[in-house]
């Protein structure tokens, strides 16, 4: 690894561990204070046993055995209890920073600007992060624990220098090789030696590491993937009537590549194998040279304890401190991912103008020469738009899938922001305007909207506090009332079984119901409907139609549907064609327009209806164009 690339990975180590500190400020403190415990407790027994052993070969006076036992036994004691205390402070610490850890990320998906939410790679980022998350139970107790491994061998190197100097001085009385200062050099030569080759090996390990990590994290989403479409009811009728378990099972296992995971692991166990036989070979040099010094009288028995364990406890050390970088290293990614979200702010421009609360609701909203793409795309989604629409008209734009059409609601809800052009409220660039009091205007039912698995109440509110009468006042117009009888708990009956087991389960027409409950409670000065009859049934459709004026009063609606004859309710219909407004008029001015675009696909529709009487009219189902 370059040391350019180490430096900037240690720098984002850094960053993590000054967000933790933002977190709590007493975890590092009580991590060292922690580790300080767990390294001393060694030693002490080290050097005690040592003592001890020598007290019995020499003079055996059993005060001061009693005495060396008495203080082994009481600062052992002292030491647990420190630890004890230590670990429940740590891991306290680290829950807190877990959950604060979970909720910054979780309010920077809610806070992120929407066009985040398309973005691949922001997508690519969360989901690591999630997937790693899943597999590790969070990156805190990954850093925290490598950090305390590192820490750790820091200390326990710096201890075992100090109880292990003796054992190198050079003993001049003895005319054994080993008592001379060239057999302690070359003993530290190989213990140096063994370190070098042990971070080498770390290395390679950390490179494997990190390699089985991303093909079981690719793995687990894969299996994840199956496993949630094998087991969903939603998709259990086709598997069974059309046989699909053979291919997901082939499927599954095309995309879990076993072998390769096996291999990475099996890499990483071997290198984990080859430290330890190290270790194993190192420790029995130590042994003979410090058995061989003793037998030349450089010391006494009781002090080979002492030795040989700190030069034991100096291995041990270093293996804990390198291998404490490499588990830092291996979460690099983890924490680039952790970190790349959190640094996702709002990038959208926040205007502070606010939107002027006007009780005549006489607002103008214009698209000037508009034009967009979305990002990372070459291809022009809206292409030189200009539009205008006052408070009060009913607007319906329809047009081919892949139109526009929906572009233009997200513009229009400042969703996404133009690539060209500009759009104003009341001769206002939107952009100027406070973003939240900009989207109060709007109230919204997309085609694919969804509704959460809170209560009823909420989901028509959008809201924790709930107006009961309004609730119900808005339900009842979307046709939902019939309903009502059987939810239990009335407007705090709680939407499907996620949460609660006494959830009710509700059919698309029954949630498109809702939805639309949902944009009249907001009661904002423009509606916008995207296909709100979708998930209709003939007749719920014709009665949202027939009350359209009721439902949306005096307020400006701009309304997108597939089924031509379901716009001729509305003042205004704007007609788009690849990104681009090419007709406009109401129905009976674009009908009269011969080669025009809505006359083609008004014929296009014209051959699945009946017109011949009026209860045909009313309750024909009329086909979805495809585009």
């Amino acid at each position: 690894m370059k040391i350019s690339q180490l430096k900037s990975e240690f720098h984002l180590l850094g960053k993590v561990i000054r967000k933790y500190h933002q977190f709590t400020c007493e975890l590092w403190f009580v991590v060292i204070l922690h580790t300080l415990l767990q390294v001393i407790s060694p030693f002490v027994n080290l050097y005690f046993s040592a003592r001890i052993l020598n007290e019995l070969i020499g003079n055996k006076n059993s005060q001061v055995l009693g005495r060396y036992v008495l203080l082994t036994l009481t600062i052992n004691l002292a030491v647990y209890l420190f630890m004890q205390g230590t670990e429940k402070l740590k891991n306290i610490a680290c829950e807190k920073i877990m959950w604060k850890e979970y909720d910054s990320i979780s309010e920077v998906y809610l806070n992120t600007d929407y066009e985040n939410l398309g973005d691949p790679s922001y997508q690519n980022k969360k989901r690591y992060y999630l997937e790693r998350r899943q597999m590790e139970g969070g990156l805190c107790w990954k850093v925290i624990g490598s950090m305390e491994n590192m820490v750790k061998g820091i200390f326990t190197i710096g201890l075992s220098i100090a109880f292990a100097i003796p054992a190198f001085v050079p003993f001049y009385a003895s005319k054994s090789f080993f008592t001379t200062g060239t057999a302690s050099f070359l003993m530290i030569m190989l213990l140096l030696a063994t370190a070098i080759y042990s971070v080498r090996l770390n290395g390679k390990q950390m490179y494997h590491q990190r390699k089985f990590m991303d093909e079981f994290i690719a793995g687990n989403r894969s299996f994840v993937y199956y496993s949630r479409d094998c087991t969903d009811y939603r998709y259990g009728k086709e598997i069974r009537l059309y046989n699909e378990s053979r291919m997901l099972v082939d499927g599954m296992k095309k995309m879990l590549d076993i072998n390769r995971v096996y291999k990475q692991g099996s890499l990483t166990g071997l290198y984990e194998s080859m430290k330890a036989a190290l270790g194993m070979l190192i420790s029995g040099c130590i042994y003979f040279f410090i058995g061989a010094k003793a037998i030349a009288g450089a010391f006494g028995a009781g002090m080979i304890v002492q030795y040989v364990g700190a030069v034991t406890q100096f291995t041990e050390g270093f293996s804990s401190m390198v291998s404490g970088i490499a588990e830092l290293l291996v979460e690099v990614p983890f924490m680039e991912n952790y970190l790349g979200i959190l640094d996702s702010k709002p990038i959208k421009y926040q205007g502070t103008i606010p939107v002027e609360k006007r009780d005549d609701n006489e607002y103008e909203i214009e698209f000037r020469n508009v034009s967009f793409r979305y990002p990372g795309s070459d291809n022009w989604a809206l292409r030189n738009l200009s539009l205008k629409m006052k408070v009060g008209e009913h607007l319906a734009v329809v047009g081919r899938n892949g139109s526009g059409k929906t572009t233009f609601i997200k513009l229009l809800c400042r969703l996404y922001d133009p690539t060209e052009g500009e759009i104003l409220l009341n001769g206002i660039d939107i952009r100027k305007y406070n973003y939240s009091e900009y989207l109060s205007l709007f109230s919204v039912v997309f085609q694919d909207f969804r509704l959460f698995s809170f209560s009823l109440g909420q989901n028509v509110a959008a809201s924790v506090e709930v107006d009961g009468q309004k609730a119900e006042d808005c339900l009842n117009k979307t046709g939902f009332s019939e309903r009502m009888p059987d939810m239990p708990r009335g407007l705090d009956t709680p939407l499907y079984r996620d949460f609660e087991s006494d959830g009710v389960e509700i059919s698309g027409g029954e949630a498109q119901k809702i939805a639309l409950a949902r944009a009249l409670y907001k009661d904002a000065p423009f509606v916008i409907l995207d296909e709100p009859t979708a998930a209709l049934d003939p007749v719920a459709e014709y009665e949202i139609y027939s009350g359209f004026e009721t439902l949306v009063g005096s307020k400006s609606a701009v309304y997108i549907s597939h089924r031509l004859s379901s716009c001729r309710f509305c003042d205004d219909i704007a007609v788009f064609e690849q990104g681009q407004l090419v007709q406009r008029g109401d129905h009976e001015t674009l009908l009269a327009q011969r080669e025009g675009l809505y006359q083609e696909l008004w014929n296009a529709q014209a051959q699945y209806y009946e017109d011949n009487t009026e209860e045909s009219e009313k309750y024909s189902i009329e086909p979805v164009m495809e585009g």
